[in-house]
């Protein structure tokens, strides 16, 4: 399929944890690892271990023939928080690449060079398209103006994300200050949408790092906005994850 995987940074080369843990991972480089999971012909379900039920960006069910030496990709599922997963519920494999796409770093540092990924847009773009979303800003330093060489402007870019299954929506915008230093300033803001003053209740907001872990998080409770500031060298990863209830949507960003 062409995906750019790098199977030596798989865990299965190690003896102590395949000893002590059903795990078979491939990692997809940039992105994250795949776990592929076997299922014996005949099945209706394949199963997901405990192990392996986090720090995966997806599950692909594998059909290996009683010869072992055939198999077959049945299909994918994108979250693995139950034990088993009917193979009636897979999505078909024709989209896993699709779906890896969608999940590829947004590049922060070619936003300076106005190279915008697909799906982020100025705050002046999602004012047109959201005149509502006027009335949640309380920063003056929404819309970008244009400057002299020699001014630093912060780089803005927002994106609307909608959660619990299209229930509930919200903005989600990162902006971008260069320094003198080789570090470049980050803020990530969440804003209600849909005329909405506040955000849902309970929705959390966590930036993470490349490893997955939290690096801070918070939760709003009648809250108007969530805002993180940051900053990272050009080459780091992290993550942004919003959650609500048990639904979650996550952004992977490159510096």
């Amino acid at each position: 399929m062409e995906i750019d995987t790098d199977l030596d940074a798989s865990n299965i080369w190690n003896p102590a944890i395949q000893k002590f843990m059903d795990i078979a991972d491939l990692d997809v480089k940039g992105i994250g690892k795949l776990e592929c999971r076997w299922v014996s012909p005949g099945e209706e379900g394949v199963s997901i271990p405990a192990e392996v039920r986090s720090d995966r960006i997806g599950y692909v069910a594998v059909e290996i023939g009683q010869s072992l030496e055939e198999v077959k990709l049945l299909g994918f599922v994108k979250n693995g928080d139950r034990e088993k997963v009917p193979l009636s519920e897979l999505e078909s494999i024709d989209n896993l690449l699709e779906y890896l796409d969608e999940l590829k770093p947004v590049n922060l540092s070619q936003w300076l060079h106005n190279i915008v990924d697909s799906g982020w847009h100025t705050a002046q773009t999602l004012f047109e398209s959201k005149p509502e979303l006027q009335f949640a800003f309380r920063s003056p330093q929404v819309v970008e103006k244009s400057a002299s060489a020699d001014v630093r402007v912060p780089v803005k870019r927002g994106k609307l994300l909608n959660l619990e299954w299209g229930k509930e929506q919200v903005a989600l915008f990162v902006e971008l200050m260069t320094t003198d230093e080789p570090d470049i300033d980050i803020s990530v803001e969440v804003y209600p949408t849909n005329g909405q003053t506040n955000l849902p209740n309970d929705l959390q907001l966590m930036v993470l790092d490349d490893e997955g872990e939290p690096l801070m998080q918070a939760r709003a409770n009648k809250t108007e906005n969530l805002l993180f500031e940051l900053s990272g060298e050009p080459g780091e990863h992290f993550s942004v994850k919003l959650a609500l209830g048990d639904f979650s949507v996550t952004e992977n960003f490159l510096i």
